[in-house]
């Protein structure tokens, strides 16, 4: 019992010592009944990106794969939240939305349970984001990069995802 107590203990604290207040987060997987503690990507740099099947800005989900493809091996993440906020251009069941993702782009990279980014204080991810940034996504591919030191760069749905400011940023972030 002694040994069970202390290693918990040591579990736990080592826990909270890794992860910062905005990635101890649980969200729920897309299509699933899962959550996933974001502190898994404690130790990654991480693209965060409100995501749309059905928008004009769709395109970007091919770059956001090959990023994921690229950076994957040096501790990157994209991590997609699609939403519905912007004139309904996502799908409302998140069967067809993760089918679509993976039969149009091969998606790879996690996606997250439909969210609303719009009003950051109902979903505790967003709610964090915008506390520490003060900018709410304003349309679909809105773009947060989490540096590997917690630092937070907010980018434009208009600036695509392999634009050289988002790629200077990302390998800046993972060569520290």
């Amino acid at each position: 019992m002694k040994n069970f107590l202390i290693t918990s203990l040591l579990f736990f604290g080592l826990h909270a010592f890794s992860c910062n207040d905005l990635l101890d987060t649980d969200v729920k997987i897309l299509n699933e009944k899962e959550y996933k503690n974001l502190c898994e990507y404690s130790d990654h740099t991480i693209l965060v990106v409100n995501t749309a099947s059905k928008c004009g800005f769709t395109y970007q989900y091919e770059q956001l794969e090959a990023l994921q493809r690229r950076f994957k091996d040096q501790k990157f993440t994209v991590l997609g939240f699609p939403s519905r906020n912007f004139m309904g251009q996502e799908y409302s069941d998140e069967e067809k939305v993760s089918e679509f993702c993976k039969s149009t782009f091969d998606v790879s990279f996690p996606l997250f349970s439909i969210t609303n980014v719009k009003n950051s204080t109902n979903h505790p991810f967003y709610k964090k984001l915008y506390k520490q940034t003060r900018e709410r996504p304003s349309w679909n591919f809105h773009k947060y990069l989490i540096t590997s030191t917690g630092e937070i760069k907010s980018f434009s749905h208009r600036i695509d995802p392999e634009d050289a400011q988002i790629v200077n940023a990302i390998q800046e972030s993972i060569n520290l």
